[in-house]
């Protein structure tokens, strides 16, 4: 049940934050957890397979389909709930596949457990890993933002131009940095994902 809370929690802090509510220092677990993950895996190359059984690369990023998912500890339906994700649009990472459409997953604290590939959906969003993230008028760290967004949000991402992201997020839209996200087209999201 602890997992269950804290995807909670980041979806209360989300929410908070788009209101004005969100103290700064909240979600700062995830960041930690986050960069400790690109750290370690910042020194391992990434092994992409195209021999998969859907003949798409692995790893890959793809999104939650609804805002309840259940994520197993193996490849069917009898094994046991490992984790619940309480949040549609959650990029998460395909990091192996089954023949019978099971996929393994890895979420931005590195987790990884099995859902059935109707769970998922190739909508291209990014979670936001700095809190305050500004987003701004044009791909350009000088231009006026527009909106800030909070640590956990979900963007969808709707273009990419040199290291910048063109995102939405509850009505606002706007370009920040690739790197200040986890997910589709953010800068190094796949580095050091090794598909068993």
């Amino acid at each position: 049940m602890p997992r269950l809370y804290s995807v909670l929690s980041v979806s209360l802090i989300s929410a908070l934050y788009l209101t004005g509510a969100a103290p700064a220092a909240q979600g700062a677990a995830i960041q930690d957890r986050v960069q400790a993950t690109e750290s370690a895996a910042a020194v391992t190359p990434v092994k992409l397979r195209l021999d998969t059984p859907s003949g798409l690369p692995v790893p890959r990023l793809v999104s939650l389909k609804a805002s309840k998912t259940f994520c197993r500890s193996g490849p069917s339906f009898s094994h046991p709930v490992r984790l619940t994700f309480m949040r549609a649009g959650l990029p998460v990472m395909v990091v192996a596949e089954t023949k019978d459409h099971w996929r393994k997953i890895r979420d931005a604290e590195g987790d990884e457990c099995w859902t059935h590939k109707s769970k998922l959906s190739g909508d291209e969003t990014a979670l936001v890993l700095e809190d305050g993230l500004a987003l701004r008028a044009r791909p350009d760290a000088t231009a006026p933002a527009r909106a800030r967004l909070g640590r956990g949000v979900i963007a969808h991402v709707e273009g990419a131009k040199e290291g910048w992201l063109r995102v939405s997020a509850d009505g606002r839209k706007g370009w920040a940095r690739a790197s200040a996200f986890w997910g589709a087209r953010a800068d190094a999201p796949l580095a050091g994902a090794l598909s068993p």
